[in-house]
């Protein structure tokens, strides 16, 4: 489970400016945190993002810029990590599986009365 740490309120503030921001230019997050060529770059690839994928584009690429710069971790990070962690668990599910189905041991004891 992923913990949930306390922000302070100019840290919440903070971040509702950056959403804010998205919403104008794409990369106005990661520029406002002093990233200046990946929010350059944001920038670019938001607004050519639009152009040939229409808004769902752009607010993939805003929504990617918000997490990098609020978490330090791009959209592709959160989802490849979740894909781990499924795989993990499904192997951990199959090998408990394979063990409660396997046959329990039989001991056979003598009688040599």
């Amino acid at each position: 489970m992923a913990q949930i740490e306390a922000q302070n309120p100019t840290g919440v503030l903070a971040n509702g400016v950056k959403l804010v921001g998205e919403s104008f230019l794409p990369g106005a997050s990661l520029l406002m945190e002093g990233k200046f060529l990946d929010g350059a770059a944001h920038s670019i690839i938001g607004l050519g993002a639009k152009v040939v994928f229409g808004p769902l584009g752009l607010v993939l690429v805003c929504a990617d810029s918000f997490a990098k710069a609020t978490t330090q971790k791009s959209l592709w990070n959160y989802a490849t990590d979740t894909y781990h962690a499924q795989i993990e668990k499904r192997k951990k599910d199959q090998e408990a599986s394979a063990a409660s189905t396997e046959a329990p041991a039989v001991k056979v004891i003598k009688n040599t009365a």
